[in-house]
Order: structure tokens, then sequence, then C-alpha cells
């Protein structure tokens, strides 16, 4: 019954074998799992509804609808247990961990103050237009750290555009960690749209079975 979703997991399983780590993957073959599981037990339920020679139509249909709200609930858990929001925070924390990165050398210090100096009263869009690239291709680190060193009340460029040149330099120092959240963020992202359409299943059989009475007309 959970056509949309199985076809999507299929499809996501298969692209996280190719693509990532046989960890990754094991972590979509489990909700791919869980999904089928998931849709089995509606396919068993259903069939022993309908052969059941003791309900009328009207119970049958109450009952079937008991059992898409049951397997609506047993979704939130699998929603629960399964996203890697817990994950992605921690990786995130890593990535935004600056301790231990830099050389805090009195050199590195004076020349830093130095590209700062030489940028003093240069606009937002004069030191954009001048070192644009090099700052977010992050292949000039002097600058990027001059920039991101500033003292506080001091900075140079935009809040935003700060915070885009602080992620530029964790992904340069720290690679290893950031590919594996942004990995982790897209797994995430199918898995997530996964459970979405096996809701949305859910809810379309769930109001096909709601009285005539109930039922919202478009």
């Amino acid at each position: 019954m959970l056509k949309d979703a199985i076809s999507k997991a299929r499809k996501t399983l298969k692209e996280a074998q190719q693509k990532h780590s046989i960890e990754s993957a094991a972590a979509v073959e489990q909700v791919y799992a869980d999904i089928k599981t998931l849709n089995t037990f509606i396919n068993n339920e259903v069939d022993q509804i309908d052969s059941d020679g003791n309900l009328n139509d009207r119970d049958r249909s109450n009952e079937r609808r008991k059992i898409f709200e049951q397997a609506a609930r047993k979704l939130e858990l699998l929603k629960e247990k399964r996203t890697k929001s817990a994950l992605i925070e921690q990786l995130e924390t890593k990535l935004a961990d600056e301790s231990g990165t830099d050389d805090e050398s009195v050199l590195k210090f004076l020349r830093e103050r130095e590209v700062r100096d030489r940028l003093y009263g240069m606009t937002t869009a004069q030191i954009l237009s001048h070192f644009g690239k090099s700052l977010f291709d992050g292949s000039n680190r002097l600058l990027l750290d001059a920039i991101l060193n500033a003292p506080s009340g001091f900075e140079m460029l935009p809040e935003d555009t700060i915070q885009k040149l602080r992620e530029i330099r964790t992904q340069i120092l720290k690679p290893e960690i950031a590919a594996e959240l942004a990995t982790t963020r897209r797994l995430n992202n199918s898995i997530e749209q996964i459970f979405w359409l096996v809701k949305k299943e859910l809810d379309s059989m769930r109001r096909k079975e709601l009285p005539t009475s109930f039922t919202i007309k478009k």
C-alpha cells in the first residue's frame, strides 16, 4: 500500500550504496526495511479485516481506519528513531569548534593586523570587489583569518558574510568533518522525505475510510 514511499526508499538506498559509505547506506537500508515491515503489517491487518465475514461494510471501514491510525503512530516512533538530528548537531559542534586550529604566534597576529590596517576605510563592497573570490574559495588564508579575527566592534564585513566565511574556514581546516556533515544532511533530508511520503499515503487511506458525512469536499 505504501507504494510511493517504498519506491522513494528503494531509489534513495541505491544512490546511497553507490555514492556514500557503508555506514551511511546502512542507515538508509534500515529505513527501507522499516517501511517494508510497516507495509507488511498494514497489508496483513487489512486482509484479515476484509476476509472477516462477521463484519459489515461500515465495520470493515472503521477497522481499516484504526489500522491506518495505528500505522501512523508506528511511523512517528520510526521517525524519532531513524532521523539523525542528534548526529548532525554533534558534527556541527565539531565543525564550529576552532580550538587548536590556529597558530596563535605573535608573528601571525602582527601579519593579520597589518592586513586589517590596509583594509581600514574600505567599504564592504570594495572589499568584496577586490578580494571576494579569494575569500570565498578560501585560497587567501591570511586575508580570511585577518577579517575573521578582527576585534569585537571592529568587524569589517556584515554578520551574515562573516558567518559564511567562518563556515568556509572550518571546512578548510576540517574537511573530513565537513564532508561527513554534508553527507549526513543530504541523507537525513532523503529519509525525512520518505517518512513524509509514508504519512501522506497513510492520511489518504485513512480519509477514504471516513464516513461520507465527515469527508471534506474540496
